[in-house]
């Protein structure tokens, strides 16, 4: 209890207090013994489930770096893959320009026996632009079909 004395604080408050304590009985003695199972028990089944949450964290991360592995090795191959197709288009596409150079192209119409054309080969041709005749004199559509029967019936 406070005293309102010189003291500024009562520490008394602080200070352990002693437990109470039943003379152990028959009873007390089961209840204790059944207690002591149920915690035991308790415990175990927290220690099973705290363990295999870890055992499952575990396992997980394990799998993701198998599958990161598997993915990164994925893209080393198709990065080589790459390279080797950018390879061959530059090689094809320097083969097709050796091919189609002027120089090769005059070879080998020489080797399948064509010549150049001379001057005196070439013959131009003057066209001169036809008009088509209109056939309607201006008249309507109506005359036109009187026409065209009368014509038929003739």
């Amino acid at each position: 209890m406070a005293t309102y004395g010189s003291e500024a604080y009562d520490l008394s408050m602080y200070e352990p207090k002693a437990k109470i304590r039943a003379l152990p009985g028959k009873k007390a003695t089961k209840a204790d013994k059944r207690r002591a199972r149920l915690q035991k028990l308790l415990n175990t089944v927290v220690t099973a489930a705290v363990s295999g949450a870890v055992l499952l964290v575990i396992g997980f991360m394990i799998s993701s770096q198998v599958r990161l592995t598997e993915l990164n090795s994925a893209i080393s191959r198709a990065e080589s893959t790459l390279s080797e197709a950018v390879g061959e288009t530059k090689r094809l596409e320097s083969e097709l320009a050796a091919q189609t150079s002027a120089q090769s192209v005059e070879e080998y119409a020489e080797s399948a026996g064509l010549r150049q054309v001379e001057s005196g080969q070439i013959d131009y041709i003057t066209v001169t632009p036809v008009t088509p005749e209109s056939t309607d004199d201006g008249a309507g559509f109506w005359a036109t079909v009187w026409n065209t029967l009368t014509v038929w019936l003739q």
